[in-house]
C-alpha cells in the first residue's frame, strides 16, 4: 500500500490556443512521443536522469498505442493533471476519465524532446518540448499543436511515478489554415 504523497504543484509556462474544440480542451495536454523501448511502467529509484528522461517517450508510446491502463500504471494515485487550458484532474479517476475521452474521440501522432532532467533525493522533475498532430476519429480536420511539458516525479517505496503533469500547446495550423502560415 502507497502512503499518501506530498504534491508538489509545479507550472511551467503557458500556452494560447486559437479557440481550441472541446474535444482539444481536455486532450490538448495528453500526448507526447514515442520512443523504441519495450514497456517499463515503474522505474526503479536508482534510476538515474537519463532514464526518468525517458518516462515522456514511454507516455507517448502507450498513449499512441491507446493502452490507458498503462498510461495510468505511470502515475501514483494521487497524482495532478493540469491541462494547457488550466483544468486540473486530480487522481487516477479523474485522470482515467479525461484520457479515456481523449483516448476514444482521437488519434495522435506526437513527438517529445526532454530537454532538462534534475533528481533531488525522492523528487525529480523532466520538462521538455512536444509537437503532435492530433486526428479527431469524429473526421473533423487535423490539428497540429506545439508546446512544452513537465513532470514531477515522487519516489514511492522504490519506484519512481508521476505525481504532477503540465502540459502547455499552441494550435499551429488546422486543415483549415494550410493555405496560411502559422503564427
Amino acid at each position: 500500500m502507497v502512503n499518501p504523497l506530498v504534491l508538489s504543484i509545479v507550472l511551467f509556462g503557458t500556452g494560447a490556443a486559437a479557440e481550441p474544440s472541446q474535444t482539444l480542451k481536455y486532450l490538448r495536454a495528453v500526448s507526447i512521443a514515442s520512443v523504441d523501448r519495450p514497456p517499463l511502467h515503474i522505474f526503479n529509484a536508482a534510476a538515474d536522469k537519463t532514464d526518468l528522461s525517458k518516462v515522456s517517450g514511454l507516455w507517448a508510446k502507450l498513449w499512441m498505442e491507446k493502452k490507458l491502463e498503462e498510461v495510468l500504471e505511470l502515475y501514483a494515485d494521487d497524482a495532478v493533471f493540469l491541462t494547457g487550458s488550466g483544468d486540473r484532474f486530480t487522481g487516477k479517476v479523474a485522470i482515467r476519465n479525461l484520457f479515456k475521452m481523449a483516448l476514444e474521440t482521437n488519434t495522435s501522432n506526437i513527438s517529445v524532446r526532454s530537454i532538462r532532467t534534475k533528481v533531488s533525493d525522492d523528487m525529480a522533475f523532466d520538462s521538455g518540448d512536444y509537437r503532435e498532430t492530433l486526428t479527431p476519429l469524429s473526421g473533423a480536420a487535423k490539428m497540429e499543436l506545439q508546446g512544452n511539458y513537465l513532470i514531477v516525479f515522487k519516489n514511492v517505496g522504490g519506484k519512481w511515478l508521476i505525481l504532477e503533469h503540465v502540459w502547455t500547446d499552441k494550435l499551429v495550423k488546422n486543415a483549415k489554415q494550410e493555405g496560411r502560415p502559422s503564427s
